[in-house]
């Protein structure tokens, strides 16, 4: 699980897409100094030849043949015992009478030595049994091949060993739930005691640690009250599944905005409103002296006016949020957006809305079509700009 839980549930932070400007190259090297030679001297080593990481690499590749290896070996070793031994089938389970030193359990085979065939202790036959029923060779397979590729990790061996002694408490266990007496079992384990232990795949009898097994076997069943200490670790483990948990989808958008406001420049209003238009379209300007068709009066023009055909294509000239779009009196149909830094831009006499009150705009999209609504004599678009409450001439922002 170790392995696995890492590849699930994993939080993908979206990295957010924005303009990355490079300087003209006057700005990084004078002109004048183009024409200058840049001698580079070269050194015997490069700084990646004397990489550490490299050698770290070496020294695990190396440590991790080697493992495999021994593991390889060990395998091949087995086969080649039981190939030159022989075999034969009792009570369902497959013996091999062969040259070996002590009894031992691999896989669905139970070795016994061949000059002891007729000598083997009825409690250890079971104690094997036990092994292959249960296919504690499987769980000693993957542990090898799990210390094949952590070599370096001191507790993997610790594991390997807990392992390799649960399976002998298993074995213990169920052979003394027999009708096989512990006095006698007990015996039987203080007999080989002085055996050793020579390969790793194999389950003997007579394990390594034989104290701790006679220890477990002869100790009292703990009281199921304490049971409530192994309760006590669930709200710890759910604790740590959740550190491992995806975020929800609200908590993405909320990621994403964080990261767009972070790596996003806001820039006042800088393109022309109207698609495919230019400062050509413009029929009235900002500033006094502007004579009203409708009203027959000079008035102070808070704008700027822009022929375009009705339907035409309004275009948001920055980013921001729609604060109002609907109609109002004479401006006829009404859009304003809220930019960045107290910026507001206003878009009047529009034919029909392409977006929301409280919508997110980017700079180019379009918002409506220009129309001849409201108090206007002919198709055209109104266009306003505002910085805290204060109006300002929009030729200022046109094609900046």
């Amino acid at each position: 699980m170790s392995l696995w839980l890492p590849f699930i549930n994993q939080i993908e932070l979206p990295i957010a897409n924005h303009a990355v400007i490079i300087p003209d190259f006057d700005d990084i090297l004078p002109v004048e100094n183009l024409s200058q030679e840049v001698l580079l001297q070269s050194s015997g080593h490069s700084e990646k030849d004397w990489n550490p990481i490299h050698l770290l690499y070496i020294v695990y590749s190396i440590g991790v043949f080697i493992c495999l290896l021994r593991l390889l070996l060990s395998i091949t070793q087995l086969y080649t015992l039981k190939r030159r031994s022989i075999t034969f089938v009792r009570d369902g389970f497959y013996f091999i009478s062969a040259d070996t030193p002590t009894i031992f359990s691999c896989f669905r085979w139970i070795f016994i030595p061949k000059d002891k065939i007729n000598e083997i202790d009825v409690p250890i036959l079971e104690h094997e049994k036990v092994h292959v029923k249960l296919g504690h060779t499987i769980d000693l397979i993957v542990t090898e091949i799990y210390l094949v590729v952590f070599w370096f990790n001191p507790f993997s061996y610790l594991f390997r060993k807990s392992i390799k002694s649960i399976h002998e408490f298993q074995a213990d266990q169920s052979v003394i739930n027999s009708k096989i007496k512990k006095s006698h079992y007990l015996e039987l384990l203080i007999k080989n005691l002085g055996t050793n232990q020579t390969a790793k795949l194999y389950s003997y009898f007579n394990h390594s640690l034989i104290k701790k097994r006679i220890d477990m076997i002869t100790k009292t069943n703990s009281n199921q009250k304490h049971l409530i200490r192994y309760i006590l670790l669930i709200p710890v483990l759910a604790i740590l599944f959740m550190a491992f948990i995806k975020p929800e989808p609200e908590t993405y958008h909320i990621i994403q905005q964080v990261l767009t406001e972070e790596n996003v420049i806001e820039t006042p209003p800088s393109i022309f409103p109207i698609q495919n238009g230019s400062k050509d379209d413009i029929t009235a300007t900002y500033g006094p002296g502007f004579n009203h068709p409708i009203k027959k009066r000079k008035a102070f023009h808070q704008g700027i006016d822009i022929r375009a055909k009705v339907g035409t294509p309004v275009l948001a000239t920055a980013n921001g949020v729609i604060s109002f779009v609907k109609s109002k009196g004479d401006w006829g149909n009404l859009i304003i957006i809220s930019h960045a830094d107290g910026y507001e831009t206003w878009y009047a006499h529009l034919d029909s809305f392409q977006v929301t009150e409280n919508q997110e705009v980017k700079i180019g999209q379009v918002i409506g079509n220009s129309g001849n609504t409201g108090l206007s004599t002919g198709p055209h678009l109104h266009y306003e700009v505002k910085r805290n409450g204060k109006r300002l001439n929009p030729m200022d922002y046109l094609g900046k």
